[in-house]
């Protein structure tokens, strides 16, 4: 890297947001900062509800109208998007930013041929036609190993299986080479043979160059893939640094807990340790305690 740090083609900082409905406030995130660079994957760890899905949301643009952001900022490939409206966001999906979602099933259209839907992203984002649009579609399947790619772009969904399913998604994500691909559990519905293939075309992503945002709640994951992580929960990073630093010396209750509860199969005898309720209580009050002080400062 010539000793200079990666481009950064993601900073979140300070994010605060709520859902209002009826006249109430919900805090949802409180405070989160993070970062991605270009060429290294990100991971965002958390169990449900913590927040994660929200974070993707606000980075792509796809909060739903009950959702405010209160404070910080977004800055995606150098743009500050924090405040933008529906139209702008529409400019950079695909093309700055895209996603791969934890279904593939319900992430491809039913009733559109594979070949079809990949078109679409092309034509759009990078106005292909003819033949190098059909020529560039049967590249992209091949870049993600697709077996007979000239058959499966006459395919529907679900005549592929899962696995071949992810590796189209993850072509439609990589068509336009955007600067941050988000991969929302993109191996949680996948058999342990294919979720490994699919790990590998992930780390491709970053190797030609992507910054990616690793959204997952599996630890051995994070281990085998990324190289930096946040760990949020109640809508707030409790920590953040390389996989090996927080793996080797998680400063966290939580991140202990967390790391303590997943399987070790290098040590099969070893009891594993859940997240005990006490530290659960211990954040929600933090959490009460965060509420009652932004509500203070509001009033």
């Amino acid at each position: 890297m010539n000793g200079t740090s990666p481009a950064e083609v993601l900073r979140v900082q300070d994010l605060h947001l709520e859902i209002r409905q009826a006249g109430r406030a919900s805090v949802i995130l409180r405070g989160v900062d993070l970062a991605v660079t270009a060429g290294r994957i990100h991971a965002l760890v958390g169990e449900s509800g913590g927040g994660k899905s929200m974070v993707t949301k606000a980075v792509t643009g796809l909060l739903p109208e009950t959702a405010v952001i209160t404070q910080g900022r977004i800055v995606l490939a150098g743009q500050e998007v924090t405040a933008w409206p529906p139209r702008q966001w529409r400019s950079v999906r695909g093309t700055v930013v895209s996603m791969v979602l934890q279904d593939p099933m319900t992430a491809l259209n039913p009733v559109r041929r594979i070949g079809a839907q990949l078109a679409d992203v092309l034509k759009l984002h990078r106005g292909l036609r003819g033949a190098a649009l059909q020529q560039e579609c049967l590249q992209l399947l091949e870049q993600v190993q697709v077996r007979d790619p000239q058959a499966v772009l006459r395919q529907y969904p679900h005549q592929l299986s899962g696995g071949m399913r992810q590796r189209v998604v993850i072509a439609i994500a990589w068509a336009c080479k955007p600067r941050l691909i988000i991969c929302d559990e993109p191996t949680t519905a996948l058999d342990v043979t294919v979720q490994k293939q699919v790990l590998r075309l992930i780390r491709q992503l970053a190797q030609a160059g992507q910054g990616v945002l690793m959204v997952t709640h599996d630890l051995g994951v994070v281990a085998k893939l990324c190289d930096t992580l946040s760990v949020i929960h109640g809508g707030r990073i409790l920590e953040s640094g390389t996989v090996a630093e927080v793996f080797a010396a998680p400063r966290h209750p939580y991140t202990r807990a967390l790391i303590a509860a997943a399987p070790r199969f290098d040590q099969p005898g070893e009891t594993l340790t859940p997240v005990d309720d006490a530290l659960l209580e211990q954040l929600d009050q933090e959490e009460r305690a965060y509420d009652a002080q932004r509500k203070k400062v509001s009033a």
